[in-house]
């Protein structure tokens, strides 16, 4: 337990969980015996899976990532993907799909499954960061995927924790989760770790980010309103947020203001949260 701290030649600094360090240590070195490697972080929305997810792209590239390793959707990811030399790092970045209907959804993965033929071919790093690990299919979540990195806050929705599931646990995780309204209570977690932020493009991210979201926003089904598109999709991380913040006292206008929906979604939310069952701690 505990952090490292790594200096890289291009002048970036990372605070790095030492456990976690060792095992992107192991994925360079499979990398170079041409192997490929596949990460998945997922979490709740604002819980700081992207940050973390740059601090593993950044250091599996040395320090030396650009915004163009990352990708904001499927389509960015086929373009940037076949243009990336051989054993580069790719992170895309799913956080559109908390907004998507079950056909876009099914349609990301189908891209998702291409992609990763490609990075097969080309020996790369593809780390996947999105709301929920059970919105993959199995054959990527389970039979593709090296290990889960699970990013969660604690009570008071402080950033900064993870959990590592790897290839048997997150199997187990994944079949138990899918029965159990994505509960992340069974299997325990191999290790527990902690992250720091790590902003290295700041606005110009924050932006591109800002536009892939709208854009998905307005992908819905067509004729379909926009929020009875979204009220199909409300996915297990959104009640588990409202319900925190619920417990911290905080008002259904408030939790609808810093959600970025109505107060008529986040009342949906508090239907579906008195249906779900209790969800055991992590």
């Amino acid at each position: 337990m505990g952090y490292e701290e790594v200096k890289f030649e291009s002048g970036r600094q990372l605070t790095i969980d030492r456990l976690l360090r060792q095992k992107l240590d192991n994925i360079k070195m499979i990398i170079k015996k041409n192997w490929d490697a596949i990460i998945v972080i997922d979490g709740m929305e604002r819980s700081g899976k992207s940050t973390l997810g740059f601090a593993c792209a950044d250091y599996m590239a040395d320090g030396n990532l650009t915004l163009n390793n990352v990708a904001v959707d499927g389509d960015d990811a086929m373009k940037k993907c076949e243009s990336l030399p051989n054993g580069s790092v790719l992170m895309v970045d799913e956080g559109s799909l908390v907004f998507s209907s079950k056909d876009s959804m099914t349609k990301e993965q189908k891209k998702l499954l291409k992609i990763i033929n490609v990075i097969g071919q080309k020996n790369m790093v593809f780390i996947i960061v999105l709301p929920s690990f059970f919105e993959l299919t199995k054959a990527i979540a389970v039979h593709r995927s090296l290990f889960l990195l699970h990013v969660y806050t604690d009570k008071k929705l402080n950033r900064g924790r993870f959990t590592y599931f790897g290839q048997k646990g997150k199997k187990v995780l994944y079949d138990y989760g899918k029965k159990h309204f994505g509960s992340y209570a069974y299997p325990r977690a191999n290790w527990i770790g902690k992250f720091k932020d790590y902003d290295i493009f700041g606005e110009e991210y924050k932006e591109l980010k800002r536009k892939s979201l709208f854009s998905a926003l307005h992908a819905g089904e067509e004729g379909q309103p926009l929020e009875s598109n979204v009220s199909k999709t409300i996915g297990i991380e959104r009640v588990r947020m409202y319900k925190r913040l619920k417990e911290l006292g905080w008002t259904q206008a408030r939790i609808a203001e810093v959600m970025g929906v109505s107060v008529q979604i986040v009342g949906k939310y508090s239907r579906n949260a008195k249906k779900e069952t209790p969800i055991a701690a992590i």
